[in-house]
């Protein structure tokens, strides 16, 4: 009898494990304990999750482990979530959680919290010289060094790894308030880190995000540990930096961010309701360093490998460079709108190989309405920005690399609404002025020195990137022939 009893209670879990909220969006079947997760693609899982609205419409309802999942696909819907304020909440992380004992930083919290340390960030970033000409001559300080570092390299180059120095030491200015040696050994781990980490990664959290219990029982080798591992390198460079910080800080005279955050931390230290705290600090800075270095090193990085791959196209940005800059001096962020084929090149690279083809994923802060579906409260959301970019009914010609598409008739630049490489409304990336000044400094300062080919003993990359927490540049080497 009690077998019978047992059996029954198994039953029961197994079916109350494949049941869907109601009014919740059409979807593959819901598997008992794992959900979706057995058939989420490791390898370009925005395409694999594409796919799914084929069948079942732009807005699909799945579930990750016991987590309510929807991934949103096409512009109409993708424009309705971006812009739906009660789907601006992020689910809660492993990752941060394990690195940082609680939810901290500003990707990865909401509401309030969210608000209040996103505005100071982007206050102090400012007046620090965030993305602005004081800003820029460290950037050509960066370019510099880096383009010497090509001129002496003998044979062909990676530029992955060189650009990623590059992207931290930009970053770090504001941040920090000092440029590294290039060569400086703490630099190149930090790269390398950066790098695994975000390669490692899955857009969905993976098994350990579906199943936090779990976590701990993973094999080393298991993306969670190298993930949490590289969270805490990062934290352990960050948390020197902050104590170094606070032996040397003149509060009437900030230096850089993780000051004016110090600053800021002493005049609220009586109030019991303040959200400024040392670990907040650091988490902050995770996310801003992690994030903006990674993502800013990997698009320059498709950029060059996109024009050695079509030497037409570098001929013409070169050809215009050489019209409006000059040799003498390095192209500025000014100087865009007078680049304007240049301009429309680098929107393509946006377009073509965005480095967030899904967003960090997004959470219903209360039930509410996508496209006509319910959207339980909790739920996560996987926002497809890849399906706008390589939307073959609007672009036409989507895998085609083509910068005329910014293009209008009379030969100036065309804005389109549906070029959204950074995001859209509230939750739009931190970050977007500061990465699309520096991708187009660097960008335009390397062809305007060098002309790329592929190195022909190495195989013809796999332009589809390769996917992590974002999507990568696959592996290649290039000859950087210096223009004279």
């Amino acid at each position: 009898m009690m077998w019978l009893v047992a059996a029954g209670l198994v039953l029961l879990l197994l079916y109350l494990g494949t049941r869907k909220p109601r009014g919740y969006p059409p979807g593959p079947p819901r598997l008992p304990l794992m959900g979706y997760i057995p058939f989420m693609d490791a390898n370009l899982p925005h395409k694999k999750l594409w796919r799914l609205s084929s069948t079942y419409g732009p807005v699909v309802g799945l579930f990750f482990g016991n987590q309510p999942a929807v991934v949103v696909n096409g512009w109409e819907a993708v424009k309705e979530a971006l812009m739906n304020e009660d789907l601006n909440g992020r689910p809660e992380s492993v990752f941060t959680t394990g690195a940082y004992n609680g939810t901290y930083g500003v990707m990865f919290v909401e509401g309030e919290f969210w608000k209040e340390q996103r505005r100071f960030t982007l206050h102090q970033f400012r007046n620090l010289g965030f993305a602005k000409r004081s800003h820029e001559e460290i950037v050509h300080e960066e370019v510099r060094a880096v383009i010497q570092e090509i001129r002496e390299t003998k044979g062909s180059i990676t530029l992955l790894g060189m650009l990623g120095v590059s992207s931290i030491n930009i970053l770090w200015a504001v941040m920090g308030g000092k440029r590294f040696s290039r060569d400086d050994p703490r630099l190149m781990d930090l790269v390398l880190v950066l790098n695994k980490v975000f390669r490692a990664g899955e857009i969905s959290g993976g098994i350990s995000q579906a199943m936090p219990f779990l976590a701990h029982y993973l094999p080393k080798s298991n993306p969670y540990h190298v993930v949490l591992s590289g969270f805490r390198q990062s934290s352990d460079f960050l948390k020197a930096a902050i104590e170094e910080h606070k032996a040397t800080l003149d509060p009437d005279n900030p230096r850089d961010f993780i000051d004016t955050y110090l600053v800021e931390m002493a005049k609220q230290k009586h109030d019991p309701n303040s959200t400024f705290a040392e670990h907040q600090l650091m988490a902050t800075c995770t996310d801003i360093f992690m994030a903006g270095t990674e993502t800013g090193s990997a698009s320059v990085s498709f950029g060059i490998l996109l024009m050695a791959l079509h030497p037409e196209i570098m001929a013409r940005v070169q050809k215009e460079l050489d019209e409006v800059v000059g040799r003498e001096r390095l192209p500025s962020f000014e100087d865009r709108n007078k680049l304007v084929y240049t301009d429309a090149t680098l929107s393509e690279v946006f377009r073509f190989r965005g480095a967030a083809p899904v967003t960090v994923p997004h959470k219903a802060m209360r039930d509410t309405i996508l496209q006509g579906h319910r959207i339980p409260a909790d739920t996560m959301l996987l926002v497809n920005l890849y399906t706008i970019q390589m939307d073959p009914e609007y672009w036409g010609d989507p895998e085609t690399f083509r910068p005329e598409r910014f293009l209008n008739p009379d030969g100036s630049y065309r804005k389109d609404e549906r070029h959204i490489p950074f995001g859209k409304g509230r939750r739009i990336c931190l970050g977007e002025s500061l990465a699309r000044m520096t991708s187009f400094v660097l960008f335009t300062s390397l062809l305007q020195n060098f002309t790329f080919t592929l190195d022909p003993a190495v195989p013809v990359p796999n332009t589809e990137g390769k996917s992590g927490f974002t999507l990568g540049p696959p592996e290649f080497r290039v000859f950087a022939k210096p223009r004279v």
